[in-house]
């Protein structure tokens, strides 16, 4: 159930209220088939046995929130507000969270922005389990480490700066730093054969980057280039700890290392060409990144990254407008026109156990309708 409202309480002052509450029930089942080994670890048969685990558990997630936004002169414009969340899941949390955010537009060309949140974000209920790890004591599927904590809640606080330009007519640009500091950071990572996400926590997490944004139009063609260097740092794993090897846990317990997602640069540019009079649309587009984060073997947990990529698409798309195919759309694609083979992902990142590849060369054809 979800309710927001707002009321303009004079013509200085915007106050915008709601309301969220949500119950999840996630029940949980799991067979496993594993080996009996006795206590030096050796197998003992080649006769695998069963252990059944299974569970359920209602989550209730209630949020307010409370927003004022006031115009104290014509070309400033200040939000600020309050919101206040509680969980009750596998653990219970709460917080009041302030925020504020100021705009100033000395000019119709010019936009500058300062702000702060502050973030409450509890784990995503569907994917944790109250597992018993001591079902697999003795046997091949018991872990090194026997330690369970159950994933909590983020908390952070986020820092915004940022600014907007109007350079020339149809030309714009735009800035945006940024800087996080997470008490509890939420990651989540893939462990053992199932493909199912595990959430995990680290105790500290920094994240700080900056946007570049720019973009052109004029007649019939648009461009635009966005562009971002970015760095995300988390330290001591608190939380599903089970899933780590000892050694692992004992260099993130003093060492701060780059998260699996970590990708220092990441850009994109496009190119856009509408046709008269026909009003064919051509595009061709960037995609590239420096790499997510991979470990190479005798390193440090997600302490290399993998080689740049680069991605390349193009489209065509014919809208046609006459008689009973009004509104219809032809649309023609080809995802990575120059077949670049790339990596994503290595698999030994951390909590990262399978490989994965970017979309080889393909092909898409499409018809939409519209009413």
């Amino acid at each position: 159930m979800q309710g927001d409202g707002s009321w303009r309480a004079a013509p200085e002052h915007t106050l915008r209220s709601g309301f969220y509450i949500q119950r999840e029930r996630s029940p949980f089942s799991s067979t496993s088939n594993v080996l009996p080994v006795d206590e030096n670890g050796v197998q003992t048969t080649d006769q695998p046995i069963s252990i059944f685990d299974s569970g359920s558990k209602t989550g209730w997630i209630y949020s307010y929130y409370l927003q004022d936004e006031w115009k104290i002169v014509p070309t400033v414009t200040l939000n600020f507000g309050a919101r206040y969340d509680q969980f009750a899941e596998f653990v219970s949390e709460r917080q009041l969270s302030p925020r504020a955010n100021l705009v100033w537009q000395p000019s119709d060309a010019t936009t500058l922005k300062v702000g702060y949140s502050r973030y409450f974000t509890p784990p995503p209920f569907e994917l944790i389990a109250n597992t018993t790890i001591a079902l697999f004591g003795n046997t091949t599927a018991a872990p090194a480490v026997t330690l369970d904590s159950v994933a909590k809640a983020e908390r952070a606080h986020y820092f915004d700066v940022g600014a907007t330009q109007i350079i020339l007519p149809g030309l714009k640009a735009g800035i945006d730093t940024y800087y996080k500091i997470a008490s509890d950071l939420i990651d989540e990572g893939q462990f053992g054969a199932p493909i199912l996400f595990t959430p995990f926590n680290y105790q500290k997490g920094w994240v700080k980057g900056v946007e570049l944004t720019l973009s052109y139009d004029i007649d019939n063609w648009s461009f635009y280039g966005n562009f971002s260097a970015g760095q995300e740092l988390a330290k001591n794993i608190i939380s599903s700890q089970f899933n780590f090897s000892a050694n692992d846990l004992a260099l993130i317990a003093t060492h701060a290392i780059h998260t699996d997602h970590d990708q220092t640069y990441t850009s994109s540019a496009g190119i856009k060409y509408t046709l008269p009079p026909c009003n064919t649309r051509f595009a061709v587009d960037l995609t590239a990144g420096s790499g997510l984060r991979t470990t190479n073997p005798g390193g440090s947990p997600n302490g290399a990254a993998l080689p740049g990529y680069q991605q390349v698409n193009f489209s065509v798309v014919q809208p046609i407008d006459a008689g009973f195919l009004k509104g219809m759309e032809f649309r023609f694609d080809v995802i990575n026109l120059f077949d670049e083979i790339y990596q994503i992902r290595s698999g030994t990142g951390l909590g990262v156990f399978a490989p994965q590849f970017g979309p080889r060369r393909t092909f898409l054809a499409g018809l939409t309708q519209r009413f």
